[in-house]
């Protein structure tokens, strides 16, 4: 809503006509998003072998296919979003899709559960750089009247990237030893399904990270750094990773800063310990304690360093409060969406190849349906409703609900693809109009961190506390259906605070949110 945009044009007047390198910019970073994803959820579809193979728990497979990857791509992705404010958001981009397509590969050589671990972090810390990158290129390259439409159309790559992990994963898990003999590498014969297919993933990435360089950036008005390029990274990733914060808080909030940021290090090591003992689970607590104080940490910072950012993020009643909620349905949807291929492989007496390649198809029609017609319907209600992305978004979580229920209890696998198609259009809905909602909410110059500390909260909480409580249930009560089904306990506070959040939305302006800013000591540009 700070970018006013083209909604000060003229009456009668034509909007300027958006160019050819903007539509090019959108392909390229929907095919970056693509891999994204297929490197992040093949790992969903592996699962069962993964598990077979290095003899986990449903708890420590929680874990990798949440916790792991999330925290750690969360918190590193709030420094990449301040810096993305700074520097070519095209480099940083590729720099990142590199990195994750590495250790995308690595995986493949993992011989337990610390070391796939360590690979699924490394994917995470690479992956940090793609949403605030992203989603910062492309608010700046279309108009606020197409952005929610440009953003839905960027996560179609979500989508297409998690359905082509099941098909490809379930694939290499079921046919690698009939086509092995064919990949001209002595001993690829000898290698599990599971490793190659990480390992056939991950490499093309390095590849794409060329095309991302020749994305057109655009122009954009950057006050440079004091200090200089280098200490504005140090000081960002200071400002993310214990204990280098400490430096940070004290720097900017001086003695008063620190002893807040110690009693919350105190706090958070406290109960994180106690869900220790009480679970088992430490590798879990310790990292979700990690993810709570990024982003507890982070915004002590800014409210000392850059206070108009947090004015209209943190410090912001109607922003923290879209954030929490949707990051609530984050955790539902990411629950039953990582463990439904697995629970279909227990339910159901179908090759893994086969079902791999039915839920892919059926995901990705399904999901870009929802995704395209959640933001054209989010735009158009949005010119009469500003509260149009959190009412979508209720909708949405209202409507999974009962898709879920028949997910879990079908009898019959043509009831659980079409309950699997439904489930995929409404957990889709939301996610452009939501995208957007933040950019609105923010000034053109803080896009990246926006982003980035949306999905700080966003992914610690939906693929860091989901798919982790999901799996433990399943242990603890011998069903991985009534896991999935205990995730819905979220959905009453979810659906409260989306109706609060959507009533102060709805009083937003761009002028409210441009006074907001410069009341806490922005400078008018």
């Amino acid at each position: 809503m700070a970018d006013i945009g083209d909604q000060n044009l003229p009456i009668g007047a034509k909007p300027p006509r958006i160019p050819r390198s903007a539509y090019f910019a959108l392909a390229v970073l929907v095919l970056t998003n693509l891999f994204n994803m297929l490197d992040r959820s093949i790992v969903a579809i592996l699962a069962q072998s993964i598990k077979a193979d290095l003899k986990l728990g449903d708890a420590e497979l929680g874990f990798l296919l949440g916790t792991a990857f999330a925290v750690f791509y969360s918190v590193v992705g709030i420094a990449m979003g301040r810096i993305s404010d700074f520097v070519s958001r095209k480099k940083m981009l590729a720099m990142g899709l590199a990195l994750w397509s590495v250790m995308t590969a690595l995986g493949g050589a993992a011989t337990g559960f610390m070391s796939l671990s360590a690979a699924r972090i490394g994917v995470g810390v690479g992956e940090a750089a793609a949403n605030p990158c992203s989603h910062s290129l492309l608010a700046d390259t279309f108009p606020p009247r197409n952005r929610s439409l440009a953003l839905g159309t960027y996560l179609t790559g979500t989508f297409l990237g998690t359905a082509i992990a099941m098909a490809v994963g379930g694939i290499f898990v079921q046919k690698w030893p009939d086509f092995c003999s064919v990949v001209p590498i002595t001993g690829a014969c000898d290698i599990a399904g599971w490793r190659a297919a990480l390992v056939t993933v991950g490499v093309p990435g390095l590849l794409l990270a060329l095309l991302v360089l020749a994305i057109k950036e655009p122009a954009r008005s950057i006050k440079p750094y004091p200090g200089g390029m280098f200490r504005m990274i140090l000081r960002e990733v200071g400002s993310a990773f214990p204990p280098f914060t400490l430096s940070s808080i004290h720097r900017v909030g001086g003695r008063e800063g620190l002893t807040k940021n110690l009693r919350l290090i105190a706090i958070i090591a406290a109960i994180a310990g106690s869900l220790i003992l009480l679970t088992g689970d430490k590798a879990q607590w310790i990292a979700c304690a990690l993810g709570a104080y990024s982003i507890f940490t982070w915004g002590q910072v800014q409210s000392y360093s850059d206070k108009p950012l947090y004015s209209v993020t943190y410090g912001d009643k109607t922003f923290a409060l879209g954030v929490v909620a949707t990051a609530l349905v984050a955790a539902i949807i990411s629950a039953v969406s990582v463990w439904t291929p697995t629970l279909a492989m227990r339910t159901f007496d179908l090759p893994v190849a086969q079902l791999g390649l039915g839920l892919g198809i059926i995901f990705v029609i399904g999901s870009i349906i929802g995704v395209l017609l959640g933001g054209w319907l989010t735009d158009k209600w949005k010119v009469m409703n500003l509260s149009a992305p959190l009412h979508i978004t209720s909708i949405a979580l209202i409507c999974t609900i009962p898709t879920m229920a028949l997910i879990v209890w079908a009898s019959s696998i043509e009831v659980f693809l079409v309950a699997y198609f439904l489930k995929s259009v409404f957990t889709s809905m939301w996610g452009g109009g939501i995208a957007a909602m933040i950019q609105d909410l923010v000034l053109p110059r803080m896009r990246g961190a926006a982003a980035a500390c949306y999905s700080l909260v966003a992914i610690v909480v939906g693929s860091g506390i989901g798919p982790y409580t999901a799996g433990k249930v399943s242990e603890m009560t011998g069903s991985l259906g009534t896991g999935i089904i205990s995730i819905l306990v979220l959905a009453p506070p979810a659906l409260i605070l989306l109706w609060i959040a959507a009533k102060r939305l709805k009083m937003e302006t761009p002028e409210r949110r441009l006074k907001l800013a410069m009341d806490a000591g922005e400078q008018a540009a």
